[in-house]
């Protein structure tokens, strides 16, 4: 491994000092970081794919998807999308809202089961800008238990609001579990089903699915955490929590890049739609906040950036997109609280040395 880094080294003084030819001379740089990034992060498994003007540059698999099995990972390797998958459930209700079954500021109330809470002037442009006011509902479940979607829309509707509905952006899982509620009520479908159907069936998602533990899934990556030094698999968690909407999806890289493709092409949602999802969220005080509906709108090294990163039961997850290059960079990982940020930055400053 050493000798590798060693050579890794000088291929990247090369690329900076000289640029590359094109794109692929830059993977053999990329393969050293991820490889030097896995061993210092003690990371089993990841898969990385970079897209440059439309173009899949890299598409890779590396370590292992399952320590015991030694099972290494490949692009059809299915691993956890984290909250990442809340860009899945944003399209869905924005694919309802333009069939005409629901509106952006109508109030949950109308939609989630009635039970003791009560929503006040709750609307689901609220739930999908992290702007009701609601906290995680994570910090308040047992998650080793099963819960029915009436007790988790009473659970959540009574925890005490942090702020009133359109003042403060506050990232919460609660708002997309809500939203797959809405799905449900709109559609009479579990949001899973039809998210495999109107989303991922027509981008060519092949492979991606709901998580579920009792599912046999072909290709599923085994999740790992680390603790005092050692890796061991993942904590368990009831089915209840493998369903919600706010990010338990399944997807392979391969699966990660269609979707990649239905974004830049702005596919299955109009114009309007996807121009509402990478609107940054205007609150009450007038002032803007970097996050549309699932999606962070910052500016890094000058340019504009789309990104979500996810985590969930030993996974981790992110995409970027940096819009004025045109570079797309999405890593995988299976080892919880891995960071997949250094990778994604460190490619994206190679890419832009290269033609």
């Amino acid at each position: 491994m050493t000798n590798n880094l060693i050579y890794t080294g000088f291929l990247l003084l090369s690329v900076l000092c000289n640029g590359a030819a094109t794109p692929g001379d830059a993977i053999p740089t990329m393969d050293g970081f991820v490889a030097a990034e896995m061993l210092r992060q003690k990371i089993p498994g990841m898969a990385v794919a970079v897209v440059k003007n439309g173009e899949v540059v890299l598409a890779r698999g590396y370590g292992f998807a399952n320590l015991e099995h030694q099972v290494p990972v490949t692009t059809q390797s299915i691993f956890q999308s984290g909250s990442i998958g809340k860009q899945f459930t944003a399209a869905a209700i924005m694919l309802l809202r333009e069939q005409g079954k629901l509106r952006l500021d109508d109030r949950i109330a109308s939609y989630l089961p009635r039970t003791k809470a009560r929503w006040g002037s709750i609307t689901l442009r609220h739930l999908l800008a992290h702007t009701s006011g609601i906290p995680e509902y994570e910090d308040e479940v047992d998650d080793r238990r099963n819960y029915s979607e009436r007790q988790l829309t009473e659970l959540v509707g009574l925890l005490s609001r942090k702020s009133p509905p359109g003042h403060e952006f506050e990232y919460s899982n609660s708002g997309y579990l809500l939203l797959g509620i809405v799905i449900r009520a709109v559609t009479r479908k579990f949001h899973g089903d039809y998210i495999r159907e109107h989303i991922f069936k027509p981008l060519g998602m092949k492979t991606a699915s709901i998580a579920s533990d009792a599912d046999i899934v072909p290709n599923r990556v085994a999740g790992y955490r680390v603790s005092n030094g050692r890796v061991l698999n993942q904590d368990w968690v009831s089915p209840t929590f493998n369903q919600t909407a706010d990010g338990c999806f399944l997807l392979s890289l391969e699966d990660f890049l269609a979707w990649e493709r239905g974004v830049r092409a702005r596919a299955l949602l109009k114009p309007d739609s996807w121009s509402q999802i990478f609107a940054p969220v205007v609150l009450k005080s007038g002032k803007a906040h970097p996050y549309g509906f699932a999606w962070e709108i910052t500016r890094k090294g000058g340019q504009t950036v789309h990104e979500h990163d996810g985590s969930f039961r030993g996974f981790e997850a992110i995409l970027t997109r940096y819009i004025e290059d045109e570079l797309t960079i999405i890593a995988l990982a299976n080892l919880a609280d891995a960071d997949l940020t250094r990778v994604t930055e460190y490619i994206a400053k190679l890419m832009r040395k290269v033609r």
